[in-house]
């Protein structure tokens, strides 16, 4: 896979993660975990110190790709700007 297709992709899954914790039928638990998922990333707290080398950043770096890989199992709910392309076009045929 070329660099520029994993980083589209991988960008690509980050929306989506976005899109899942913003939508109101997202369940609570779901919001709350990716939260303090998020939280604990962001966080000079944790569990291996980032002075650590390697294994310091491998913690964090491990979680997101975890949550973001879990938030993408979900389906997003259908957004307003995709409703309305869908409506426009089925107007227009």
């Amino acid at each position: 896979m070329k660099p520029a297709n994993f980083l589209l992709r991988f960008w690509a899954m980050v929306r989506h993660t976005k899109k899942i914790f913003l939508a109101r039928t997202t369940p609570r638990y779901v919001k709350v975990i990716l939260g303090l998922g998020l939280l604990y990333c962001i966080s000079p707290l944790d569990f291996i110190p980032e002075w650590v080398p390697v294994l310091g950043l491998m913690d964090d770096l491990a979680l997101a790709a975890m949550l973001i890989a879990w938030a993408n199992s979900f389906d997003a709910p259908e957004d307003e700007e995709s409703r309305r392309e869908g409506h426009a076009g089925a107007h227009q045929a």
